[in-house]
């Protein structure tokens, strides 16, 4: 069969080939030779499990969406004001420069994507264009740290909007004890009806963007914020560096977005629909953003938003529909949580599925190990599972003893993978050069690359710039260090 393939006579006619071939050539990542998995038994032995093409591109979508909407957005108005003096304008820029670096850093993801559909995402991306010793690191911080970090954090977080919503007591065990039962069920029904999650998913998506819309033309149909936005333009230059301050409450209104790579082998069509996730979610999540802080500050002024603060959104409940309905922030932020740590828990529990595939785990042989019966990696899920209950106890421990003042675990898990995330921006930034094509050809493919790398490095430094965090960050890269070591001293 091999013999008749190579010998068959191609029709095409030689101009048509002739652009086919300067087509691909001008694919930077047609060039690079893929990274094998090192020749250990386990690797030249295994074959891979095929799982379900259960998810469509509209839950890749939402899921990269629902990952970013969480309940943040909604009580972050105000100090994106304060940070800019209440000048709505610069808050407004300061959503655009921020946002940069989901856009451009899905952008250059969205070339990884377009070549490889393989498990894990980044793990994947990672093995096959960079090296197995980069695909170690990034490997354990995704499935060791940052999303089980994430998943915990934002399980407590249901918890707190379940007792604000329900009027439960308001106590930090109550909280957690909340979050860790809603984590264990969140993970069962992943387990079990994966598709019925995909669905949560597109349902909590929607649910909490109707309130963004909403409140965004609420504010075109009963407001001007053409007027406020050009005073404020005027002002602007007075207004000195301050307000760069405000880029932290919006940059981490946008962070989640790349664990969605993750659900790549079970997306229908993922060479194609992925990369169109990548590209269409970042700008979906800015306008809604943008719409909902302009809405907001021009219909109640920006001065009402700093000095109502987090109720802003109740004050605006209140006045367009009565008293009554100051309560329906509280609903709407728990949906928007939920949405979330669903999101992250569907992603998480593949991820140390993925790393045994490539034999960056112990225990590798039993990891990769599908249920037939659920079609699932039952073993990678448990595994997840235990990370996430052992952060949501680190998460306990330094919040009780206030080991991070004015924030949590997740805030450095946060800031070192948009720093980790630039080792592939640069990868692609190189290639990008080596286009076989003209000097502005190669320059525009560099763009995408060059503007993640800044804006991630940006944001992701000045995440960890407090002293206090710089212990915390000294254990999770000594960590890593140590992991990379260890698995590829045993591979070697």
């Amino acid at each position: 069969m091999a013999r008749a393939v190579s010998t068959r006579v191609d029709s095409t006619p030689a101009p048509h080939r002739a652009r086919t071939r300067a087509r691909t050539r001008t694919d930077p990542f047609d060039r690079i030779p893929k990274v094998s998995p090192m020749p250990t038994p386990q690797t030249t032995t295994h074959q891979t499990p095929a799982m379900t093409e259960r998810y469509s591109l509209t839950t890749a979508i939402c899921l990269i969406v629902g990952i970013c909407i969480g309940s943040g957005i909604f009580f972050k108005s105000d100090n994106i004001l304060v940070a800019t003096g209440g000048n709505v304008a610069l808050g407004a820029i300061m959503f655009l420069l921020a946002a940069t670096t989901i856009i451009f850093g899905g952008l250059t993801l969205a070339r990884f994507a377009a070549r490889t559909n393989g498990h894990g995402g980044l793990i994947a991306y990672a093995q096959e264009f960079l090296s197995p010793r980069f695909t170690t690191f990034i490997g354990w911080h995704y499935t060791f740290m940052y999303m089980p970090v994430i998943c915990s954090v934002v399980s407590w977080v249901v918890g707190v909007y379940a007792c604000m919503t329900f009027g439960l007591p308001a106590s930090f065990p109550l909280q957690i004890a909340i979050g860790v039962v809603f984590l264990i069920v969140c993970t069962a029904w992943n387990i079990l009806w994966p598709t019925l999650s995909g669905y949560f998913q597109n349902v909590t998506t929607i649910a909490k963007a109707l309130p963004l819309v909403a409140v965004g033309v609420i504010g075109l149909l009963f407001a001007d914020p053409a007027t406020q936005l050009s005073t404020d333009l005027a002002a602007a230059p007075t207004a000195g560096f301050g307000w760069l301050a405000a880029a932290a409450p919006i940059a981490f209104a946008f962070d989640g977005w790349s664990s969605a790579v993750s659900i790549a082998p079970e997306l229908k069509d993922a060479h194609r629909n992925l990369p169109r996730a990548l590209v269409v979610a970042p700008i979906i999540i800015l306008v809604l953003y943008l719409g909902y802080f302009l809405g907001l500050s021009c219909y109640l002024g920006p001065q009402t938003v700093i000095e109502a603060g987090d109720a802003s959104l109740s004050l605006l409940f209140a006045r367009l529909f009565g008293e009554q309905a100051a309560v329906l922030p509280n609903v709407i932020a728990l949906v928007a949580v939920l949405g979330t740590a669903n999101g992250m828990v569907l992603a998480m529990l593949r991820m140390p599925f993925a790393l045994a595939l490539h034999n960056q785990v112990p225990c590798s042989d039993k990891l990769r190990h599908m249920s037939p019966t659920l079609n699932f990696p039952v073993r990678s899920a448990l595994v997840a599972l235990a990370s996430a209950l052992l952060w949501i106890g680190v998460h306990f421990v330094v919040t009780t003893f206030g080991l991070l003042p004015n924030g949590d675990v997740s805030e450095i898990a946060v800031g070192l993978t948009m720093i980790f995330l630039t080792g592939f921006y640069l990868f692609s930034l190189k290639e990008s050069f080596r286009l076989e094509a003209t000097t502005p050809a190669r320059l525009r493919r560099a763009v995408a690359p060059a503007i993640a790398i800044v804006s991630s490095l940006a944001v992701g430094l000045s995440s960890i710039s407090d002293p206090s965090r710089w212990p915390f960050v000294v254990a999770h890269v000594a960590v890593l260090v140590a992991a990379t070591w260890a698995v590829n001293r045993t591979r070697a």
